[in-house]
């Protein structure tokens, strides 16, 4: 045990000894890696060392380890120790090392480093010096440092340090001195640089350092030290020193908030300067308190006192907030501060203070005084601006140029006026005090109902107000302006030509008088203007006095005379013809202004005054003239007017002189015959009545009534009655024709009105009366145009009336025809009586309800409420329908589509199907598309709503707010009223889910309402009229219960349509849903909607949720929902579309997820964002929106890009021929994909571009550059460009069109086009190419075949239209894809490639085969041929090419020959008998006139065997003659074998010898025929039938040919019996031939005579003849 612990002993003493050894090298380097240190020493020493350029970690043995710093793979970065020992925390001194793949160099320059191998804070990086000392230092939290050897910097959180190149500025840390800050790290493009920040000025830079959420800015002092700041306020900004450009910066720092702050770059604007927050108050800047921002760049504005006497702020628009800046000049220390006024801005305007004029007025030193600031020598006026600010009711402010003169109120102070006018050659705007201004100037800064500014009369006024305006007559302008501003007004007037708008005239006044708008500052009436002095002055006027209105001077005349019925009160008018005194005329002697002579032309003084006295001579004054002072020396001005030609002299007229008028006051009215140029204005002779007063004589010019008494006195009113025809005088006049006409009876039941006293009278023949019954009346005294009544008298009791002149309204008609004529309608024209039919109308001027007529004679105001009725007025055909406010405003409106509530908790809807078009229908559970809202844009858009009373089971329909989503309607079951987006309307739909706009507690189908009815309504509408105070109308609210029904009966001219009411099935607040499906909407119960599957929502991932179902044995659990199908969020508030199949979520165990089934996005949430994105599911394409997911089927082809979920539409073609790309057709039902076309296909897409599909090339492409739009009516179409080099053009529609001709621009020709995407049209180009078009597009036919076209609209020809269509059908022929018209051939059947029809036309008809059979038809252009026609075992024809040579009878009774080889057949052209195909034998006559070929079949006898042709056929039935096969050939049978004469030049040699035996020896030919259409045979019996299977063909063996005769055993004739079949006793009868019984063959041929033989060969022949 000693020894080993003296063993270990030693052993460390050693290690120890090595380790010395190994450090001794000088403190400032790492020792070096020397051979000693690969010896082992006795003790190992640990550490490192360096070898060359590697750092080396020292082993245990005291032996150089690996490599730890300075190669690749290894470590890189700055490394510290301490002596030999590596350093990562703490506050050691050594040196450092950085070190890369290529090596480690010592530190030996003066800076920061990063300590890679740190691990805490304590020692995050180093400072170095230039003798390769360095120092741990500590990183401080959110304090970034610069590493000098990777040019990174070091960003320090709380816990480590870190190295980044992020672009940005930071604050160098490690730069500090006493606790300062130098330097500037700068990061771009992966590189950072650390430098001292040296400037002349405050700078701002972007804090991108960790503390920059805190303190987000960068900031310079100027004291060369930097520091973090945060912004305490928002409204101020600072130059953002990195983009600094000469003297300008780019961008300026703008914070949202106090720790949140971005570089924007702005082009105009003045902005708060805060770098005015941070330096306070400091001398050096005091005057930077704004920045300016233009186009080129940003600059610090200084501030300086340019207000001038009259202001004391500085005005600006803040270009942040575009509020007001406001400078404040402290007058006593003239500091200036700036900020966001916080006073009130609304509608006042400022001088803009960015904005200077740069005109010499506005100088100093060209113009003290005057404009501009104001300094130790120069008193100025005020700033002088180029822009006014103006600030609308949100305070927001704009600054505008003005370049027009103007006023405004001043903002800052209103006692001054800003001013913008031309001061001389100079326009800008100032400011002006108020006091030095009078009289009126044009407000305009008006908004309002002040477009005046009024300024008072002298300086004592302080303030210029604003005035309302007056149009009628002239506002008095400036004329004491002080002459420095360079105004002048003298002459000039403001009018107004409305309350709101008025104008300073630009023309010199005229000189003379002018009405006074503004009498009431003074009570001066009238305006007088001297244009001799250049003066202006109001004055007093005269009353009962007429001057000539000077602002109406025309040339030489006037139009107006000033009319003042007081010194007060004036006005402007345009008289009537006649004579007037001058009030303003001078008493000369000439008396040349004393009477104003007015006509249409004009009035005028120029006449010199017609005395009524004259000096020397007589003068004639003739009826219509007048005379001026008729006693000499009266100081009356009075006019006397001539009734009857007289003539004056010098002495004074007579005063029972009666020939002319004298009035001293009142008026008198005389009815004068006239001669031309004896009264102002007629040009002819008339007769008319005249008013006469002491200052005017004038013709009467009015409408209606006027009533004069024997003293020529108008007559005010009437008791009782009285007669015109006598003592009394009644005119009535009208001021269209100008003329009075005297009335001495009038027509019953007329009525007059007597304007100018208010007056109604009714009349009875000669006599009227004062109306005195209240009500409404036809003016039958007011007439325009000779024949129209425009006026309406609205009287009461004792016969006072107001005459209205009412359009497009109705009244009541107190008139004695109202049991005939119930109405009075007035039209925009004219009114007139009229009867009544039932129904509404607008009633009184609209303000009065409506006027309701239960029937042609009974009418009455209603007392209805309603607020829509249906219009039966005149005008109903354009507005259909009055419109009530408050129940009784009411006007006739435009209808809209859709649905008008006419009363709230009523039942009865007004349903417009078309804006002219509506109808009453009682409304049935559900909403509807309230069309008022159309009437009401600004307002929340409501929907009607329909439900169940739960007191009384009626329905009851309100409006109310809507909701987001849809409504299930009660107009069909399959209409929604959608109201996602700002407005509602309704659509149609088949198939989708939409998400309801109400919840299952509201939705009409789970709730009874406890609303009332209309029942509840007559008890509301009694209490309404009992507490309401409404103008009375007779008889109008006494109505009852009864009557109310009755007047709501007229509007239910309707059938009742009821929905069955929805049961209440839930109480759940959640939202539900509408699902449609086969155009059928049902909105979902709470029951109904547990059924729908819950899903979770996370970034187009789905998940089911089955939580809530899992303890509910109820619900069935859904396991997974497939693509194209839907689920919702748990509130049913929002709709997933299931784009991949969606599964459960369900893989948790004990709380810990595991794998997910689902590993692709499978959903996407229903939302506006895909608005535009089409969804395919095999060949189903949905839409997603907000709130919906719904199946298209609207009629089209649709390009559809699958992957991207778009619809293909553009310019670029490449879109459409993208591998990802689909092309669907819809037809209204469903739609398809399509497969590629097998021919050139054109399509038109729902973005209306026409495309080409070319099969050789596989490619879409565009037809058109430009699409070639064209209208298309009537198989012809106008394009708008030519049709040449294709064959299309497209409809605005979206229809294709094929030119059936060359068409020229806006010219019309042949085309062709379909309405219809399911249906085709046969579209023969006049390229020659046929096409099967449909509304879409055009297939071209490439398939050789016919193609039959109906010529109405080209549709593929229905087989009963071909005889019915008036238009004509046209036969198509193809050869592959050639085509051209074909004219019908005789006897042709042509078949139809499309219908399968095979149609012939026989002359005008068209026939198909009757029958089937053999038939003569051409499948296309190349080939006519015979084809079989048949019907199968299932009733299907067939039509099958015959393939064998030989002769055909079709069923149209024709033969042909058919040569299969080169498919050729040919009618018979010659009578011959023929063996057809079909085993039949005809005989054909050929008729060599042209007649008809005719074929008669020849019969057979059935079951006798017939030799044709070198074989042996069987008859059978129908004399069809089959050929024997082995299942007829009996060898042991007897029969009977038929040979035909007709191929007597084929009969066996043996058949034939025998034949000519029996002729030679007996003398007869045995031949049968046994009718005339059998075929003439000779007979025979044969037996031993033999069948060759081989070559198919049957042998028999002769027993004997009939009548043949041998001799028997005994040597006796035996002959040959048919009927017998074999041989029998012969015998001779009477009349046989006496050779019959000769052996047939006893006689040779040699033994015959010659004339034997020449018997025998006639007898042939004839037997032959015969058989023809």
């Amino acid at each position: 045990m000693i020894l080993k612990k003296i063993k270990r002993s030693l052993f460390l003493i050693c290690l120890s000894l090595a380790y010395m050894k190994f450090v001794n090298a000088s403190a400032a380097a790492l020792q070096e890696c020397t051979p000693d240190t690969n010896t082992p020493p006795n003790t190992p020493v640990l550490g490192y060392c360096l070898d060359g350029s590697i750092i080396k970690k020292v082993t245990t043995m005291g032996t150089a380890g690996s490599a730890a710093f300075g190669k690749g793979g290894l470590p890189s970065g700055n490394v510290f120790f301490n002596t030999n020992a590596l350093i990562s925390s703490g506050t050691a001194n050594g040196f450092g090392y950085s070190c890369g793949a290529s090596g480690c160099t010592p530190i030996i320059e003066e800076s920061t480093y990063y300590n890679s191998q740190a691990k805490t804070l304590s020692c995050a990086y180093l400072k170095c010096d230039t003798s390769s000392s360095c120092t741990c230092a500590v990183g401080g939290p959110n304090q970034s440092y610069f590493d000098n050897f990777t040019k990174k910097v070091i960003n320090c959180s709380s816990s480590k340090c870190t190295l980044s190149t992020v672009a940005g500025y930071y604050i160098d840390y490690g730069s500090e001195n006493s606790n300062q800050y130098k330097n500037l790290i700068t990061c771009s493009d992966n590189k950072c640089n650390s430098e001292p920040v040296n400037a002349s000025e405050t700078q701002f830079y972007l804090n991108a350092g960790l503390n920059k959420s805190s303190y987000p800015i960068i900031y310079f002092d100027t004291s060369n030290f930097l520091s973090a700041i945060a912004s305490s306020d928002t409204s101020k900004v600072f130059v953002d020193t990195a983009t600094k450009s000469g003297d300008n910066y780019k961008n300026i720092i703008v914070c949202s908030s106090t720790t949140k702050c971005s570089s924007v770059t702005y082009e105009s604007g003045i902005f708060l300067n805060g770098d005015q927050e941070i330096l306070g108050t400091s001398s050096q800047n005091k005057a930077n308190l704004l920045i300016e921002c233009s186009s080129t760049g940003c600059s610090v504005k200084k501030v300086e006192d340019e207000t001038g006497d009259n202001s004391d702020n500085l005005y600006y628009v803040d270009g942040l907030s575009s509020k007001l800046i406001q400078c404040v000049v402290d007058s006593g220390s003239s500091s200036i501060t700036c900020s966001i006024y916080t006073g009130t801005t609304a509608g006042k305007y400022y001088l803009d203070y960015a904005s200077p004029s740069s005109s010499n007025k506005c100088s100093d030193a060209n113009a003290p005084g005057v404009f501009g600031p104001t300094d130790g020598t120069n008193s100025a006026k005020g700033f002088c601006s180029l822009n006014i600010i103006s600030c609308d009711k949100s305070q927001l402010c704009t600054s505008k140029i003005i370049s027009t003169n103007s006023q405004y109120i001043d903002g800052d102070k209103d006692t001054n006026l800003l001013m913008c006018a031309s001061f001389e050659d100079d326009f800008f705007c100032t400011s002006v005090q108020a006091s030095s201004l009078t009289y009126y100037y044009i407000n305009t800064g008006n908004t309002s109902k002040y477009p005046l500014l009024y300024c008072g009369v002298d300086a004592s006024t302080t303030k210029c107000i604003g005035r309302e305006a007056s149009t009628n007559g002239y506002y008095l302008t400036d004329s004491t302006i002080p002459t420095e501003y360079g105004q002048n007004y003298v002459g000039y007037f403001i009018s107004c030509s409305s309350t709101t708008k008025c104008d300073l005239s630009t023309d010199l006044a005229n000189k003379g008088y002018y009405l006074n708008a503004a009498p009431n500052d003074n009570s001066m009436a009238l305006i007088y203007y001297d244009s001799d002095d250049n003066l202006m002055r109001e004055e007093p006027a005269e009353g009962d006095s007429y001057y000539l209105d000077a602002s109406s001077l025309m040339t030489n005349e006037y139009a107006n005379l000033i009319y003042c019925e007081t010194s007060k009160k004036c006005e402007s008018l345009d008289p009537n013809d006649g004579y007037y005194i001058n009030a303003a005329g001078d008493d000369t002697d000439e008396l040349y202004d004393r009477v104003i002579k007015c006509d249409k032309t004009g009035c005028d003084i120029s006449d010199r005054v017609q005395s009524c006295v004259v000096e020397t001579g007589d003068v004639v004054l003739k009826p219509g003239n007048y005379c001026f002072q008729k006693v000499i020396g009266d100081e009356q001005n009075d006019l006397n007017f001539v009734l009857s030609e007289f003539t004056i002299t010098k002495d004074s007229i007579e005063p029972s002189n009666q020939n002319i008028t004298y009035i001293s006051s009142g008026a008198n009215y005389h009815y004068v015959t006239v001669t031309s140029g004896n009264f102002p204005g007629v040009t002819g002779t008339l007769t008319t009545l005249f008013e006469v007063k002491s200052n005017s004589i004038s013709r009467v010019v009015g409408n209606g009534l006027y009533i004069i008494n024997p003293k020529n006195e108008r007559v005010e009113s009437v008791s009782g009655s009285i007669d015109i025809s006598k003592s009394y005088a009644m005119y009535t006049c009208s001021s269209s024709s100008e003329l009075c006409t005297k009335v001495s009876s009038c027509k019953s039941g007329t009525y007059s009105f007597d304007e100018i006293n208010n007056k109604g009278y009714q009349c009875v023949g000669s006599e009227i009366s004062p109306i005195d019954t209240a009500g409404y009346y036809l003016d039958s005294s007011y007439v325009v145009n000779r024949s129209l009544t425009p006026g309406v008298l609205k009287c009461e009791e004792n016969g006072n009336c107001v005459r209205y002149t009412p359009k497009n309204t109705y009244f009541l008609n107190a008139g004695m025809d109202n049991t005939s004529k119930a109405l009075i309608y007035c039209s925009s024209s004219s009114c007139k009586t009229q009867e009544a039919s039932i129904g509404y109308y607008r009633a009184e001027f609209g303000q009065s309800g409506v006027i309701v007529c239960t029937s042609s004679t009974q009418c009455k105001i209603s007392s209805l409420r309603y607020n829509y009725y249906l219009n039966n007025g005149e005008d109903k055909s354009s507005k259909p329908i009055i419109a009530c406010k408050k129940n009784v405003n009411c006007s006739t409106v435009n209808g809209y589509v859709g649905y008008y509530l006419i009363q709230e908790n009523g039942s009865l809807l007004i349903n417009c199907k078309m804006a002219s078009t509506c109808e009453v229908e009682e409304g049935s559970v559900g909403y509807y598309y309230n069309s008022a809202n159309n009437y009401h844009s600004n307002e929340i858009e409501t929907v009607i709503k329909c439900y169940t009373s739960s007191y009384t089971g009626n329905i009851v329909c309100t409006t109310e707010k809507k909701n987001e989503g849809y409504y299930l309607s009660g107009s069909g079951n399959n209409i929604l009223v959608d109201c996602i987006g700002s407005k509602c309307k309704t659509i149609e739909v088949e198939n989708g889910i939409f998400r309801s706009a109400a919840s299952i507690k509201t939705s009409v189908k789970n709730v009874i309402s406890h609303g009332r009815d209309m029942s509840e309504e007559m008890e509301v509408l009694q209490e309404e009229r009992e507490d309401t105070t409404v103008v009375d109308h007779e008889g109008r609210y006494n109505d009852k219960k009864e009557m109310l029904n009755k007047e709501s009966n007229v509007m239910l001219k309707l059938n009742e349509q009821r929905l069955i009411g929805r049961a209440q099935n839930s109480n759940e607040p959640a939202s539900t849903l509408i699902i449609c499906s086969g155009s059928v909407c049902n909105e979902l119960t709470a029951e109904e909607l547990t059924l729908i599957p819950i899903c979770t929502y996370n970034n187009e991932m789905c998940y089911l949720d089955n939580s809530n179902n899992m303890n509910n044995s109820q619900n069935k659990i859904i396991t997974s929902v497939s693509a194209g199908d839907f689920c919702t969020d748990m509130n049913r508030s929002t709709l997933y579309f299931a784009t991949e199949t969606i599964v459960e979520y369900n893989d948790v165990i004990s709380g810990v997820l595991s794998t997910s089934k689902t590993v692709t996005k499978n959903c996407i949430k229903a939302s506006a964002q895909y608005n535009n994105s089409y969804f395919t599911v095999g060949n189903t394409i949905y839409k997603v929106n907000d709130g919906l997911i719904m199946e298209i089927h609207e009629k089209g082809y649709y390009f559809i890009n699958i992957s991207k979920n778009i619809l293909v539409y553009g310019t670029e073609i490449k879109d459409y021929n993208n591998s990802s790309v689909l092309l669907y057709k819809c037809d209204g039902v469903s739609c398809r994909i399509m497969d590629k076309p097998t021919s050139d296909t054109y399509y038109t897409d729902v973005t209306k571009r026409i495309l080409k599909y070319s099969v050789e090339d596989g490619k879409y492409s565009f037809i058109n550059k430009k699409e070639n739009i064209c209208t298309f009516a009537d198989n012809t179409c106008t394009p708008k460009y030519d049709i040449e080099e294709n064959d299309f053009c497209i409809t605005a529609e979206g229809y294709i069109v094929v030119a059936g001709e060359k068409i020229k621009s806006r010219e019309t020709g042949k085309c062709f086009m379909s309405s219809s995407i399911s249906e085709n049209v046969l579209a023969y180009s006049y390229n020659s190419v046929l096409y099967l078009l449909n509304s879409n597009a055009a297939k071209q036919v490439t398939t050789s075949g016919y193609y039959f076209a109906e010529n109405n609209y080209y549709n593929s020809a229905e087989y009963k239209s071909f005889n019915t269509t008036t238009a004509g059908i046209t036969l198509y022929g193809c050869n592959n894809d050639i085509c051209q018209i074909y004219e019908p051939q005789p006897d042709v059947y042509y078949f139809d490639m499309i219908t399968n029809y095979l149609i012939q036309k026989k002359g005008k008809v068209w026939v198909s085969p009757i029958k089937v059979g053999y038939i003569n038809v051409s499948i296309n252009p190349e080939e006519v041929y015979i084809y079989s026609y048949t019907m199968t075992d299932s009733k299907e024809l067939l039509l099958t090419k015959t393939t064998e040579d030989g002769w055909y009878y079709t069923i149209d009774n024709k033969m042909y020959q058919c040569w299969s080889k080169i498919k050729t057949c040919k009618e018979i052209d010659d009578t011959a008998y023929v063996f057809t195909n079909s085993n039949e034998v005809y005989y054909c006559v050929v008729d060599s006139e042209g007649e008809p070929t005719e074929c008669f079949k020849r019969t057979c006898n059935v079951g006798e065997i017939y030799y044709m042709k070198d074989n042996y056929y069987r008859c059978t039935a129908g004399s069809y003659l089959e050929l024997v096969r082995s299942r007829h050939c009996d060898h042991d049978e007897v029969v009977v074998v038929n040979f035909p004469l007709i191929y007597s030049d084929s009969l066996p040699i043996n058949i034939y010898n025998t034949i000519s035996d029996i002729a030679r020896n007996n003398h007869h030919v045995p031949t049968q025929k046994l009718s005339r259409s059998s075929l003439e045979t000779i007979q025979g019996v044969f037996t031993n039938c033999t069948y060759n299977a081989y070559d198919e063909y049957a042998t028999y063996d002769q027993v004997c040919i009939q009548n043949y005769v041998k001799l028997n055993k005994d040597n006796e004739p035996d002959i040959c019996s048919v009927k017998l079949l074999g041989y029998t006793y012969c015998t001779v009868e009477d009349g046989d031939d006496p050779n019959k019984c000769n052996p047939s063959s006893a006689v040779s041929l040699k033994n015959l005579t010659q004339w034997s033989v020449i018997k025998m060969a006639i007898a042939v022949l004839a037997i032959i003849l015969i058989a023809f």
